[in-house]
């Protein structure tokens, strides 16, 4: 059969569907990196999931330790005897690893945030920003740009500064 060419469909001019976008953005929020980045703040979640618990058990233990038995009189002391240095001891502890718990889980939140997945890759990040900022200090950056910042300031501030300036003068012309 011949082929019509009058027939054939003319080319499709839409864009492209986002599929390709899509499939990006589902790899940047569950792809292999980010899993694992993510899988430090849920460690730091569960560590402070043990800990509330830890605090809990050691709170109703020793609740349950100064409450006297049915048959116990009022005047008796505690079965169990109270220790101050076991108490801090515990205290300590308990403070510890919640506070232990909580930073990791910041940290680990922070890195995925921040989209860091590692110590190297955060290692190459704040050398980065080192540079940056020892090339701002060394006057590598538009010179231009600061004086033009500087003269908006100045011009912003340019009243109080002269008000400044007048009140310095006249406290040291009296200090003479």
């Amino acid at each position: 059969m011949p082929t019509d060419s009058s027939k054939e469909t003319p080319p499709n001019n839409e864009p492209e569907s986002p599929s390709t976008d899509t499939t990006d953005q589902e790899d940047f929020w569950f792809g292999p990196r980010s899993r694992r980045q993510f899988s430090f703040f849920l460690l730091g979640a569960a560590c402070v999931s043990l800990s509330i618990f830890s605090t809990r058990r050691a709170l109703l233990r020793r609740y349950h330790a100064t409450v006297p038995q049915y048959y116990q009189q009022s005047n008796a002391p505690p079965r169990q005897p109270f220790s101050l240095q076991r108490e801090a001891i515990d205290a300590l502890r308990i403070a510890t690893v919640n506070v232990l718990s909580f930073s990791v889980m910041c940290v680990g939140g922070g890195l995925w945030a921040a989209d860091i997945s590692g110590m190297g890759e955060l290692k190459e990040r704040l050398r980065k920003m080192k540079r940056e900022r020892e090339g701002r200090i060394r006057g590598t950056r538009d010179e231009e740009k600061d004086r033009d910042a500087e003269r908006e300031f100045e011009e912003f501030l340019g009243p109080s500064l002269k008000k400044g300036k007048k009140r310095a003068e006249k406290e040291r012309g009296e200090d003479q």
